[in-house]
């Protein structure tokens, strides 16, 4: 089964255009500012959003939820124009001083045995990212189909097809072919970093190519064109 891809830590005008042409629809951009792929927000708005067309989907990633600069840059993208019921947010914490309930805008969670997701789980959660390691842990510990078996009955119903099951993997990673018979990943999610960089920001556009060429080629990639 192909899957879509998406493309996280996004941070120039050239390999965003880049992507679009190779009829990627899913970005993610980085807001956490301790990430080597930290965007600005003037650069964000200025540069990268009035290259998003309709239909592609956009997901920021903060480390916490209660990051004030959540509502501030969602503000200022409803004023730039960016229809937000296509954006998404992603926290891999969710703060517990924060209702859920009462979060206004779409937001997706990291999955992770260390913390209670559920109590994040809100009117606007969107589903759930995971890292491959977590699985490949699991699976080198023989742990992975009782996991899989616990988690669809613990979270399955609050999973619809409305919503996201993304996994994050590098260009290296070794692939356990039993976890895409296991669970049901809409998105795989694969980052710019310096596998596909000439230097410290700076993607290498045909390198880059010839990684989603693989991609493609192993049908794990499905173009949106």
């Amino acid at each position: 089964m192909a899957y879509k891809v998406r493309i996280d830590g996004i941070y120039d005008q050239r390999t965003l255009k880049h992507l679009k042409l190779s009829g990627v629809k899913e970005f993610c951009f980085e807001f956490s500012p301790k990430s080597f792929n930290f965007v600005q927000e003037h650069i964000f708005l200025e540069q990268l959003v009035p290259l998003f067309s309709e239909g592609d989907k956009v997901f920021i990633h903060f480390n916490r939820s209660n990051d004030p600069m959540v509502k501030k840059l969602a503000e200022d993208m409803k004023q730039a124009g960016v229809d937000l019921k296509n954006v998404f947010f992603e926290f891999d914490v969710w703060s517990a001083e924060m209702d859920p309930e009462s979060f206004e805008y779409n937001y997706m969670l990291y999955f992770s045995n260390d913390q209670g997701v559920s109590k994040g789980m809100g009117k606007h959660f969107c589903g759930f990212y995971f890292d491959f390691s977590f699985f490949e842990d699991l699976y080198h510990k023989n742990l992975l189909q009782r996991f899989a078996s616990n988690f669809y009955t613990r979270f399955g119903p609050s999973i619809d097809d409305s919503q996201f099951f993304i996994m994050k993997m590098n260009w290296n990673s070794n692939l356990i072919s039993s976890l895409f018979d296991l669970f049901e990943f809409n998105i795989i999610a694969m980052p710019i970093n310096s596998d596909i960089e000439i230097c410290y920001r700076n993607v290498d556009l045909k390198k880059l190519s010839k990684e989603m060429g693989l991609l493609n080629k192993n049908k794990i990639m499905r173009q949106e064109f």
